[in-house]
């Protein structure tokens, strides 16, 4: 599974710190989710951070 969670956060024009704060997705469970050492397993979280940066869970993550 691949994600694109950073290239959403740079589209954005935010840091990881800001889309965490915007999200309320915890600033280290983003990292590792960027970092690839964690996969979203949280629908509820993910949803959030797709919400703060105006794109869907499936721009975030590739589910191929």
């Amino acid at each position: 599974m691949k994600n694109n969670i950073k290239k959403y956060i740079d589209k954005k024009g935010m840091n990881m710190k800001q889309a965490s704060e915007l999200s309320g997705v915890p600033y280290r469970t983003l990292q590792n989710w960027v970092d690839g050492t964690r996969i979203p397993r949280d629908v509820y979280q993910i949803e959030k951070l797709a919400r703060a940066l105006d794109c869907t869970i499936y721009d975030l993550i590739d589910f191929e």
